[in-house]
């Protein structure tokens, strides 16, 4: 295994080389042989536990779990260093798919997942509700998730927030006063 420095050097060269297959690619990952865009309804997206100010290692026996029987699905891997699942799962968006996920494991687990491997948050693709846009952010979701909590905010605090921010309905459904078809 790499360590220090040079591990860091090539995890960061290795989501660079992410970035470019996505924009030459299309979605999905293609390690391994496995097809590239995924079918209608279903998402392939890499998740990492990577909580902020822990120094986790891919060893650490709070792993072990997932290590041995992954959620259907995913492959348990190591990723810089740290734990990580490669998953191909149902969804009707990555959103959908990702939250899915990190709730089975919260729940079965005790684990929430913090990272999607977006290291560089002010890239921006429209690419749609399953590209490279959308794992930007699922990668703010899943930190604010994770940081929230740590400063003393609630779900609901920031559910509040995006609803207050994005000036949409109660229901979600849209801006304020802007009637959808």
């Amino acid at each position: 295994m790499i360590q220090g420095g040079a591990a860091d050097w090539g995890f960061e060269l290795g989501w660079k080389l992410r970035g470019l297959e996505h924009a030459l690619l299309g979605s999905g990952w293609k390690r391994g042989g496995r097809p590239g865009p995924s079918a209608p309804g279903v998402q392939r997206f890499t998740l990492i536990h990577w909580p902020v100010g822990e120094g986790t290692r891919f060893e650490d026996a709070r792993y072990d779990g997932l290590k041995k029987q992954p959620p259907q699905g995913c492959e348990a891997e190591e990723i810089g260093g740290r734990f990580g699942l490669r998953c191909e799962r149902p969804g009707a968006r990555l959103l959908d798919a990702v939250a899915e996920l990190c709730g089975e494991i919260r729940t079965g687990h005790g684990l929430l997942m913090t990272d999607l491997g977006i290291e560089k948050l002010w890239e921006w693709s429209a690419d749609g509700t399953d590209g490279w846009g959308a794992e930007i952010v699922g990668q703010l979701l899943l930190m604010a998730a994770e940081r929230g909590p740590r400063l003393g905010y609630g779900v609901d605090d920031l559910v509040r927030f995006l609803r207050t921010a994005a000036g949409s309905c109660r229901d979600g459904s849209g801006p304020a006063g802007v009637v959808r078809p």
